[in-house]
């Protein structure tokens, strides 16, 4: 049965694995093709806090070389999808927790329909 203890350990999982890929490298893939040649390059910028604190940093601006804009523009789409998943988490958690408190205020009924279905089998 699904409570509200699962639906927190769920919503907690999923923001563990949103700050894990915070934290990831930041990767650019390319693919290369010609007539009989087909390759994959891939190419590591760092992770997106490695990235957006030392973009005053002239060396490592230099070694992303000629992928520093797209390497800039993977971290701030890394941070972007961060708080939005952190957004979504907590509307999701509002919800629930409110689902869950309006639901678990219901009597449970099953005694008093046993005992009314053993009253209407013995008028029979």
């Amino acid at each position: 049965m699904f409570n509200r203890k699962s639906f927190l350990i769920i919503l907690i999982l999923l923001f563990l694995v949103s700050i894990f890929n915070l934290f990831s490298e930041v990767t650019l893939e390319y693919v290369g093709i010609s007539l009989n040649l087909y390759k994959e390059f891939e190419i590591s910028c760092g992770s997106a806090y490695e990235i957006l604190s030392n973009i005053n940093d002239e060396n490592l601006i230099d070694e992303l070389g000629i992928n520093r804009r797209s390497c800039i523009g993977g971290a701030i789409v890394k941070i972007i999808n961060f708080i939005s998943i952190t957004l979504f988490l907590l509307l999701a958690s509002y919800l629930g927790l409110k689902y869950f408190k309006r639901k678990e205020n219901r009597e449970d009924l099953s005694d008093l329909i046993s005992i009314l279905k053993r009253r209407n089998s013995k008028k029979l």
